[in-house]
């Protein structure tokens, strides 16, 4: 049943791709016959609006495909990356009598009795589902409902994509190897988007990571309105990225009045680097229909579907591997890149190393006397994919989802503010981020207790040789039978205790409330040492008098 439907499907997009492709061949080679042109019937698309009209009669996955495409302003011509552009939100919507029977078959009720006021008119419309304004308990929600056919749509393409991979595996294609991850990893990507309680469930634990980030905002979940194929969420007050892009090509936007590119787009890294390297969670489908411009140059984040989660181990070497390539340090960079990477029996590092360097004279100018990014991110990341391909070195799932975003991201950036020096805001980015996980591991529990015990050891082990020396000194005998180890272990579990709590007292304020990693804190956290330690050695000295007596 499958395969008849896969076949379907390939011969459905077959046909709609010759379709178009005839249309367009005959419109353009009748143009210079005015009389004929005349004739022929149809509309005369450019060819961007052309492609963009055969993406989405095709529909399902591809949908997905163009918006894709729309952020590759480095593989496609400016015209048709703006004509994808509109796949973002303007999908052509879906009956609402579909949305109100899905309503009705998960909920129970329909919208009317729910909802206090549920707009008909979809806000947008995407490849998955479509966004219905509302209100419920007097605030006001963004209702989205999934496609009714969305799932046999994208059932019949993912099925076509597995017998593909099964087909290079089976005959041995080496060289199409290179598409068996990135379509598997698009499979799995797919599958969790299809379930809005999977981006719900996001949409939760990023909102908490954001809490203390003024200018990154996440909806809330509103869980008594949300299924499998339904997500109510808060709604935001704002323009999306893509709507922007598409008001100011024509003229004025209904963008914010304080409306800064340059500093949306910088605090657009900051959000993304800061959810990746501090909580290791983060957006990981960054195209301009899911980015809202907010009042203040506030980032909103709407459509978690795909979202990447990062290892402590993998975020400590990305970390590294964007610094290295920001300042030029090929050596670093292969370093770190290796160590999220999985070798295969014929890997060839010294021929990946070899490569990189090649492929690193056109990524950087000298400016400032220092080496500066002038190819973008998405070159970088796609020429270091290619070179692990070809020297059998294969990235981490979690490190691919990383670098798909960060090809997205650095796509829209040209877009929306393209004077931008990204490699240099990369570079202080995660300079910033270095510092700041140094500062927590000196003052974490672990490091603390670790440092703490081991001083207080020392420290009381020094004060018992002082008891010890004083009571040689004294001329009378002690008392026999004397025992100092009962003090000794009491003095030692009570100063541990207290420079322990202190300690663990400071890292939850700075975890809480985080701070500059400047001159004046470091000054800050070294006298609070030396409180802590003068209280100490006052505690101790007065434990030490009452022994002796």
């Amino acid at each position: 049943m499958r395969l008849k439907a896969s076949l379907h499907r390939f011969t459905g997009i077959f046909l709609i791709a010759a379709r178009h492709m005839l249309i367009q061949a005959v419109h353009q080679g009748v143009k210079r016959w005015s009389r004929l042109d005349r004739r022929i019937s149809g509309e005369r698309l450019t060819g961007p609006r052309r492609f963009r009209l055969a993406i989405e009669e095709t529909g399902g996955t591809f949908i997905k495909f163009g918006q894709m495409l729309a952020m590759q302003s480095d593989m496609l011509p400016l015209n048709y990356c703006a004509a994808l552009f509109s796949l973002f939100d303007q999908v052509a919507p879906f009956d609402y009598s579909k949305i109100e029977q899905t309503i009705l078959e998960d909920l129970g009720q329909r919208p009317p009795e729910i909802f206090e006021h549920f707009e008909r008119e979809p806000i947008a419309t995407g490849s998955i589902g479509q966004v219905h304004v509302a209100v419920l308990n007097g605030r006001k929600v963004a209702v989205k409902v999934r496609r009714p056919t969305i799932v046999s749509d994208f059932d019949a393409d993912i099925t076509a994509m597995k017998f593909v991979v099964r087909l290079v595996k089976l005959l041995h294609f080496r060289k199409l190897y290179w598409i068996i991850a990135p379509t598997e990893e698009f499979i799995a990507w797919t599958e969790e988007e299809l379930d809005y309680r999977r981006e719900a469930h996001y949409m939760d634990e990023l909102g908490w990571n954001a809490r203390n980030n003024a200018f990154e905002q996440v909806p809330t979940v509103f869980w008594s309105c949300t299924t499998a194929r339904i997500l109510t969420v808060e709604y935001l007050e704002g323009i999306t990225v893509s709507e922007y892009l598409r008001q100011k090509n024509k003229g004025p936007t209904n963008a914010p009045p304080d409306l800064e590119p340059s500093l949306f787009a910088a605090r657009l890294i900051d959000n993304f680097l800061g959810d990746a390297f501090r909580h290791g969670m983060f957006h990981a489908d960054l195209h301009p229909g899911n980015l809202m411009i907010l009042p203040n140059n506030v980032v909103g984040y709407i459509d978690f579907g795909i979202s990447g989660v990062l290892s402590r181990y993998s975020r400590r070497h990305i970390i590294a591997m964007t610094l290295a390539y920001a300042r030029g340090d090929l050596d670093a960079m292969c370093e770190s890149f290796f160590r999220i990477t999985t070798f295969d029996t014929k890997a060839n590092p010294q021929g990946f190393r070899h490569g990189l360097q090649e492929a690193a004279s056109a990524w950087y100018g000298e400016q400032e006397n220092a080496n500066r990014l002038r190819k973008s991110i998405t070159s970088i990341m796609l020429d270091l994919l290619i070179l692990s391909r070809k020297n059998g070195i294969w990235p981490q799932r979690d490190v691919v989802k990383y670098i798909r975003s960060a090809i997205a991201l650095d796509g829209l950036i040209k877009t929306f503010a393209p004077g931008m020096d990204i490699g240099r805001h990369l570079e202080t980015a995660c300079e910033r981020h270095i510092k700041w996980e140094s500062l927590r591991n000196l003052i974490s529990a672990d490091a603390i207790s670790n440092w703490a015990g081991s001083y207080a050891h020392l420290a009381l082990d020094g004060a018992v040789r002082a008891v010890t020396a004083l009571r040689r000194m004294q001329n009378e005998s002690s008392t026999p039978g004397l025992n100092f180890a009962p003090a000794r272990q009491v003095l030692k579990q009570r100063s541990r205790r207290i420079i322990q709590l202190g300690w663990v007292g400071l890292c939850i304020v700075l975890m809480w409330k985080p701070v500059p990693f400047n001159t004046l804190q470091i000054s800050a956290l070294l006298m609070l040492l030396l409180v802590v330690l003068a209280a100490w050695q006052h505690r101790a000295t007065h434990a030490v008098k009452q022994i002796k007596s």
